[in-house]
C-alpha cells in the first residue's frame, strides 16, 4: 500500500521543487492536480511538453509515483456552455494523462445542497452522465480512466448512486474514488460504518485511490485532524483495504507539511506497514 499525499497541500512550486518537498517528507505517490500545483500552471492548457517532460522526469528521480491526476471540474451544471468547458479541461486533463502515464484523472460532481436542493438531483444527475459520457469517449481512446469521487453533499452522494452510473455507462474506463470524510455529514457520523461497509460492497471492486483525512465536526463545520486523532473510522476502512486491494495508493488530503510524520505514521499502522 503506497503512502501518499495531496500535491498542492505543499504549495505551489516547479516539479523540481515540489517532488523534493514531497520525497524528503516521507510520502511515495500524489494525486497531482498540476493547475493547483506547479508554479506557473494556472490552466490546463498552459501546460506544455516541456512541462509535463520536466513533471516526468522530476518525480520520477525522487521517487514518488503520479497515479492519479486531479482534475477539478464541474461536470453537473445546468448551463450547457459552461458545463461543457468544464468537460473540454477534463479532456485536455486526459491526454496529458496519458503522455506521463499516469493511469487516472479524478474528479467530484459538482455541489449539491442536500437539505435545500435535493429535488433537483434526478436532472443534475442527468447532466452529469451526460459529461460522463464525453469524458469517457475520450478516456477510452486514450486508454486511461476517469475516477469519480461520490461527495456526500455533491450530485453523486451515494454509493447506489455511483453504482447506477457506472451501471448505465458500462465502460471499465470508469472507476471511483473512495474518501471516507466526504461520504457523511454531521447528522450522518453515526452511521458513518455502515455506510463505508455499503460502498465496500457495491463498488469494491471499482476502487481506484483512497483519498484519507481525518476531521471533527464543531458547530457544523470539518476541523481537520491528524490522522486518527477525529472521528472518522478508519478501521474499518482500512481493514477492507488490506484485505481486497493492498496495493492500492492511500493519498492523505489537507495535510500540513509540519505534521505530515505523524500522518505518515499513522497511515502506516493502519495499513500494517512496518515503521
Amino acid at each position: 500500500m503506497k503512502i501518499g499525499v495531496r500535491a498542492h497541500d505543499f504549495g505551489r512550486h516547479t516539479p523540481k521543487e515540489l517532488s523534493s518537498l514531497i520525497h524528503n517528507a516521507g510520502f511515495e505517490a500524489v494525486q497531482l492536480a498540476p493547475t493547483k500545483a506547479i508554479e506557473g500552471v494556472y490552466q490546463w492548457e498552459e501546460i506544455t511538453p516541456a512541462i509535463l517532460t520536466e513533471i516526468q522526469n522530476s518525480f520520477f528521480k525522487n521517487q514518488v509515483e503520479i497515479p492519479i491526476l486531479g482534475c477539478y471540474i464541474e461536470p453537473s451544471l445546468p448551463d450547457k456552455e459552461a458545463r461543457m468547458q468544464q468537460v473540454r479541461h477534463f479532456i485536455t486533463a486526459l491526454t496529458y494523462a496519458k503522455e506521463l502515464g499516469v493511469p487516472f484523472v479524478g474528479t467530484e460532481t459538482t455541489r449539491l445542497n442536500p437539505y435545500t436542493e435535493a429535488h433537483l438531483r434526478a436532472e443534475r444527475y442527468q447532466y452529469l452522465k451526460d459529461s460522463v459520457l464525453r469524458m469517457i469517449e475520450q478516456a477510452e481512446r486514450q486508454n486511461v480512466t476517469v475516477a469519480i469521487e461520490p461527495v456526500a453533499d455533491h450530485t453523486l452522494h451515494s454509493a447506489e448512486l455511483t453504482r447506477q452510473l457506472l451501471d448505465e455507462v458500462g465502460s471499465d474506463h470508469l472507476k471511483v474514488i473512495i474518501d471516507p470524510v466526504n461520504l457523511i455529514l454531521e447528522n450522518t457520523v453515526a452511521q458513518q460504518t455502515d455506510i463505508y461497509n455499503a460502498f465496500f460492497r457495491l463498488l469494491g471492486n471499482e476502487i481506484a485511490v483512497a483519498h484519507i483525512k481525518d476531521i471533527v465536526f464543531e458547530a457544523g463545520e470539518k476541523i481537520w485532524r491528524n490522522i486518527g486523532e477525529g472521528c472518522i473510522d478508519l478501521e474499518t476502512v482500512f481493514r477492507w483495504l488490506k484485505e481486497s486491494q493492498p496495493q492500492i495508493a492511500v493519498l492523505r488530503e489537507h495535510v500540513q507539511p509540519e505534521s505530515s510524520a505523524i500522518d505518515i505514521a499513522a497511515l502506516k499502522q493502519l495499513a500494517g506497514r512496518l515503521q
